[in-house]
This record gives C-alpha cells, structure tokens and sequence, in this order.
C-alpha cells in the first residue's frame, strides 16, 4: 500500500481528535508531520524512540484508531525475554477518514443530548405530573 501523505494525515487527525475535542485544529498538521517523521518510509516505529510527549500523542492517534501498537517478545542472551513494543501506521483508516465527507459524522452521545428539548434541560420546570 502507497505511503500516507502528510496531508490524508492532517486530514484524518482533524477530522478525529479536532471534532472530538483532544487537539486543536492548529495542532493537527504538526502532529501529522512529527508522526510521519518517526515512520519515514518504514512501517513500524518502535516505542523506545518516542519522546514521552510524542508517545502521548501516539496514544491519541490510536485511540481514535489512526495507529495501533504491537508487542513481540525476543529471546536475548542468557536466555532473558525483552518484550519489543512498536507502533503501525493504520492506512486503510487514514485513508477512509480522510477521504470521508465534509461533515464529520458525530458520535451516539452527541445525537442523544442534541434529541433532547430545551424545555427537558429546565431544573426550575414542575415534574411532569402523573395519571
């Protein structure tokens, strides 16, 4: 699969963490473009290049599904186990994000509190009486 661009990057994260709240708009073409310095041409990053506040950022991204992480374990000398954690580009996702319509869709949560009347939010309002 082609690489991803910094723009699809750009445009999935705004159309992710920036309709959701974690990030603000101008924080998402920086974002991508310090993913996409980790990952260069490669497909995996592994955990222990990450600054602690990139590796943050990286926790969002997968939250919202843009990356995932992997772990594998390795057998070093003396017979001691190192647990390896690396991170993935999901470019499928990227790309569907992106590449998706110009209203992002929103959650189940918010279609439910925007369903309820602004007569229904009143605390002074008598409760509804009872048959």
């Amino acid at each position: 699969m082609a690489s991803i661009t910094e723009a699809e990057l750009t445009r999935a994260i705004e159309r992710t963490l920036v309709v959701h709240g974690k990030m603000t708009a101008d924080q998402a073409h920086p974002t991508a473009r310090m993913v996409l310095g980790y990952f260069g041409a490669e497909g995996t990053v592994l955990d222990n290049k990450l600054s602690s506040e990139d590796r943050d950022r990286f926790y969002q991204l997968e939250e919202e599904g843009l990356l995932t992480s992997e772990e594998e374990d390795a057998t070093v000398s003396r017979g001691k186990t190192w647990r390896i954690h690396y991170w993935l580009l999901k470019k499928t996702r990227i790309r569907d994000v992106g590449q998706g319509g110009d209203a992002p869709a929103t959650d189940e949560a918010e279609s439910v509190y925007r369903s309820i009347g602004e007569s229904e939010w009143q605390r002074g309002a008598a409760p509804p009486k009872r048959n």
